[in-house]
């Protein structure tokens, strides 16, 4: 008797399930048997903006803690997020801890069905990952320095609306920071030129294909003058795929310094495997 019971509730819940997501089977054409995750793109072109994140050395003198957020400039695909984050420097090694802690959004049913989502209306409310940065510095003079960074991505993010990825993912990378200075006018100007290189791992949900690996590289130009800074940065990572999975990334950003106080005005747009554009603001306070 207890073990019909149970047969009949598993039958249920199967069923109610199909019911539920009668509309995704026929649009997908679901063949009754393989993991809907199958069905799924596992790339910066068919999943959410912070989903496979590319990650960058963080080139900072003091420890901080930030909070700032993302809007959308487009209308297929509309979010807003919050993000918060903890940097802490110790000696000649960086910590930094970031979390994605919450994603309004709206797509388009072209969107919705371009990225496979399994959610119906397209729009909802998620958080999202852990992110993970241990950099230590190699070596160093009076212009240069060239650092090695261990990253890390937990699987915290929910894949159903293809936001996230629920899968973990890790990259190592060096850094190379080139310092200069220049004197126009009555004031001096403080430049740098950064650079990215190593590689980056992160998990599918594939059978055959269980991780994409590729390649990681990153370059910034940034200026300092009279308290304001102005940088602007390419991140690029090519895939193993080569579908979707070789995003590169423009972001270009302006901030006002004062005191122990940050504030941030940026940009970032898609340039190739990465359909967003979103602008957002950004608060730092150091200590």
């Amino acid at each position: 008797m207890k073990r019909g019971l149970i047969v009949l509730g598993l039958l249920f819940l199967s069923l109610k399930g199909h019911a539920q997501f009668a509309w995704w089977n026929n649009l997908h054409g679901w063949d009754g048997t393989t993991p809907w995750t199958e069905y799924m793109n596992y790339a910066h072109g068919y999943l959410g903006p912070n989903a496979l994140p590319i990650p960058t050395f963080i080139d900072e003198d003091k420890s901080y803690f930030q909070s700032n957020t993302q809007h959308s400039l487009r209308s297929d695909d509309q979010f807003h997020s919050w993000h918060n984050e903890l940097f802490w420097r110790r000696g000649h090694t960086r910590f930094q801890v970031k979390h994605q802690s919450l994603e309004y959004f709206k797509t388009s049913n072209e969107v919705r069905d371009l990225r496979v989502s399994r959610g119906e209306t397209g729009k909802g409310i998620q958080v999202g990952d852990f992110l993970f940065n241990v950099s230590t510095r190699l070596f160093a003079n009076s212009t240069m320095e060239i650092h090695l960074t261990a990253h890390t991505k937990t699987a915290a993010g929910p894949l159903s609306d293809a936001r996230f990825t629920d899968a973990p993912g890790y990259a190592y990378f060096f850094s190379g920071i080139h310092h200069l200075k220049s004197n126009w006018g009555n004031s001096e100007q403080k430049h740098s030129f950064q650079w990215d290189a190593g590689f980056q791992v992160y998990q599918t949900m594939w059978i055959a294909y269980p991780q994409n690996d590729g390649f990681l590289g990153n370059i910034k130009w940034s200026t300092e003058v009279k308290g304001w800074q102005y940088s602007a940065a390419i991140r690029s990572f090519t895939g193993y795929f080569l579908d979707g999975d070789s995003p590169r990334i423009l972001d270009v950003k302006i901030s006002k310094i004062w005191n122990k106080h940050q504030i941030q005005l940026y940009t970032t747009l898609g340039l190739n495997d990465y359909p967003f554009v979103f602008s957002g603001i950004g608060w730092k306070r150091y200590f």
